[in-house]
């Protein structure tokens, strides 16, 4: 009979969340996640049935940890340039943090190995339109209340603004200069007199 060994699920939750941010899905491997969670085989497939439930529950915490703060962010102001501020100043926080891996783990994800299984690309696209709608929702409860003028149409404003947030994340892979990137998002708003 093998060995029980036991662990925190939080904490397993949290450093498989970190590999495949930094790794990506595909090229993250279960001998990979099995040593960064500090499980054995059997408490993996007890617990989490394999590496797809695994990476599904994982978009889950990131939404959990970092998603909803910044979208939380944005809540707490009913004028949507000041939300949409506070938004960027909670995703630069994790651009700055050196303990955390670049870009964001859904924007990472949204890549064709990833696409290509139905399950992950239907969690994906949801979780892209959500996010979509609720700027959208944001920004005609702004337009409502007479604190925004903007003349962009509030689901088209939206649309841009998460091209945008994704680019960000994107580059942030590669361009690890923070402070250009910024300025360049206060000038971005500026433009759209946010």
């Amino acid at each position: 009979m093998g060995r029980v060994k036991i662990f925190d699920e939080e904490t397993a939750l949290n450093q498989a969340t970190k590999l495949f941010w930094k790794q990506g899905y595909t090229n993250t491997s279960l001998k990979q996640l099995l040593t960064e969670m500090d499980m054995l085989n059997g408490s993996f497939y007890h617990c989490f049935k394999d590496k797809k439930t695994l990476f599904i529950r994982c978009l889950d915490y990131y939404n959990e940890k970092y998603t909803y703060k910044r979208q939380e962010a944005l809540s707490k102001h009913d004028n949507f340039s000041a939300g949409i501020r506070a938004l960027f100043t909670e995703i630069f926080k994790t651009l700055d943090s050196k303990d955390k891996p670049n870009g964001c783990l859904i924007v990472n994800s949204m890549i064709e190995e990833v696409l290509c299984e139905d399950e992950l690309k239907k969690y994906l696209y949801k979780d892209f339109e959500l996010f979509a709608q609720f700027l959208q929702d944001r920004i005609q409860l702004s337009i409502d209340l007479k604190h925004t003028a903007n003349t962009i149409p509030s689901n088209q404003l939206a649309m841009i603004l998460v091209t945008y947030i994704q680019g960000l994340f994107r580059i942030s892979n590669t361009y690890l200069e923070t402070k250009q990137l910024k300025v360049q998002t206060k000038d971005f708003l500026s433009a759209l007199n946010l």
